[in-house]
C-alpha cells in the first residue's frame, strides 16, 4: 500500500499553489495524499479536480475580522483533532497552527513529522513565535524556501543548515516556459498587471496610481485582493485621480490559470517594500515574481536586493524606489520609452524560468526528502 500523507495549511487551499504543487508532486510519486485547509466560500468550488484528497471547511470573510478569527480557531482545532485521530505515515504542517496536533499524531504512531518552516513565523506574532520555538526541534524533516531564510532560521534556533531542505516556490512550467505564454495584442498603451494579495503598507500600488496620474500611456489590471482596507483605498485613489478608464480590478482565477492569463500583458508589477526590515521580505521567495517570469513578462519591481539580484541584473525587470512617486513615475516613462526592449526582456524572462526558476527541480527535492524519511521510520 502507498504511504499516506496528511498536509494542512491555514489558507484557502483552492488558491494556495505551493500546497497544491507539493501535494500533486507527492501524489505523482505514488503517495496517498490528503490536504486539509480553509475555503473562503460556503460551498466547494465546482470543477476543481486534484490528484489528491482535499478536505476544506469554510471560514468567515475578512471583513468580519472577529468572527473570522474565531472561525479560523475552530477550523484549526478540528484539523488538529482529525490528525490525532487518524493514522498517516507523514504529518506535514505548513505553519505553526498545526504543529501541536501533527507532532502528537506522529509520536503516538511512530510516524514522521514534517514542518514547512518557510513563513518566518516569529514575525507574525507571539503565539506563532512560541509554537515554533517549542516544536521546530521536534520535526523529523524541515523545509524552507530560500538560502537566506535557512541561514537566519538556523542561527535563530541553533539548527544545522543541512537539516533544512530548500524547496523554493517556483511555478510549474514546461520546457518552453509557461504553457500558452505569449504577448497579447499590441496597442498604444503599455498594459500592466498585478496578481495576488497586497497590503499597501508594504506593496506600494498606491504610489503606482499616483505615478500613473502623471504618466499617460499605461494601464493596470489588478487580478488581486487587498488585505486590511487595501482595496478600498485603491478604489478611492482611482476615483480621485480619474484613473477609472486605465485601472480596474478583474476577477481572480485559479492558481494554475494565473500564468496563462497574465501572459497576455506587456509588463507585470510588484512594488514590494520592506519598511520594517523583515526577514520574510529581505529573503523573499515571492511566487508571483516567478509566475510573472514563467509567463514571459518583464517586471516593473521595487529595488529590493533579492529582486535586483534575481530579475533586474539578468535583464528581465526594471527596478524603482517604490516609496517615491517621482521614481516610480520616472520608471513608467522609461518603460513607455523602452517598448522596443520588451520582446527581448520577455525572452530573457522565459529563459530564466526554463533554466532556473521552475518547479520540476523542487519537486525532486521534496520527493527525495520523503523517501529519506521513509527509509528511517521510527
Amino acid at each position: 500500500m502507498p504511504s499516506k500523507v496528511l498536509m494542512a495549511e491555514s489558507s484557502d487551499i483552492y488558491h494556495d499553489y505551493r500546497v497544491q504543487k507539493e501535494a500533486a508532486s507527492l501524489a505523482a510519486a505514488g503517495y496517498d495524499v490528503t490536504v486539509c485547509g480553509f475555503r473562503s466560500t460556503g460551498r466547494r468550488p465546482a470543477g476543481r479536480e486534484f490528484p489528491f484528497r482535499v478536505l476544506t471547511l469554510p471560514v468567515v470573510p475578512r471583513r468580519f475580522r472577529l468572527l473570522r478569527n474565531l472561525s479560523i480557531m475552530a477550523v484549526v482545532a478540528v484539523y488538529n483533532l482529525f490528525a490525532i485521530c487518524r493514522s498517516y505515515d507523514f504529518y506535514h504542517a505548513h505553519n505553526t497552527m498545526f504543529l501541536v496536533g501533527f507532532h502528537i499524531a506522529a509520536r503516538l504512531r511512530g510516524k514522521r513529522f514534517i514542518y514547512d518552516a518557510h513563513e518566518v513565523q516569529w514575525e507574525h506574532g507571539n503565539v506563532q513565535t512560541r509554537l515554533e520555538r517549542m516544536y521546530i526541534h521536534k520535526a523529523d524533516g524541515l523545509i524552507n524556501v530560500s538560502p537566506g531564510r535557512i541561514r537566519v532560521c538556523s542561527e535563530r534556533f541553533g539548527i544545522p543548515r543541512e537539516r533544512f531542505t530548500l524547496i523554493s516556490n517556483y511555478p510549474l512550467v514546461d520546457e518552453h516556459g509557461a504553457a500558452d505564454s505569449g504577448a497579447g495584442e499590441s496597442g498604444p498603451d503599455v498594459r500592466m498587471v498585478f496578481s495576488g494579495g497586497f497590503d499597501l503598507r508594504s506593496n506600494r500600488l498606491d504610489v503606482l496610481l499616483r505615478a500613473m496620474a502623471r504618466v499617460p500611456g499605461t494601464t493596470l489590471d489588478l487580478m488581486a485582493f487587498g488585505y486590511r482596507d487595501g482595496e478600498q483605498v485603491m478604489m478611492r485613489l482611482i476615483d480621485e485621480f480619474g484613473l477609472g478608464g486605465r485601472v480596474r480590478f478583474i476577477p481572480l482565477v485559479a492558481p494554475d490559470e494565473v500564468m496563462k492569463v497574465v501572459s497576455g500583458y506587456d509588463v507585470a508589477v510588484n512594488l514590494l517594500t520592506n519598511p520594517q526590515n523583515h526577514v520574510s521580505i529581505r529573503y523573499c521567495s515571492t511566487n508571483k515574481m516567478y509566475e510573472y517570469i514563467a509567463a514571459g513578462l518583464p517586471v516593473l519591481c521595487s529595488d529590493l536586493e533579492a529582486f535586483v539580484e534575481e530579475f533586474v541584473e539578468p535583464g528581465a525587470a526594471f527596478a524603482v524606489d517604490a516609496d517615491d512617486v517621482d521614481a516610480v513615475a520616472a520608471g513608467l516613462r522609461d518603460l513607455t520609452a523602452a517598448r522596443d526592449r520588451l520582446p527581448a526582456m520577455r525572452e530573457t524572462a522565459l529563459a530564466l524560468s526554463r533554466e532556473r526558476y521552475n518547479w520540476s527541480t523542487q519537486a525532486e527535492r521534496l520527493v527525495a526528502l520523503y523517501a529519506d524519511l521513509g527509509r528511517t521510520r521510527r
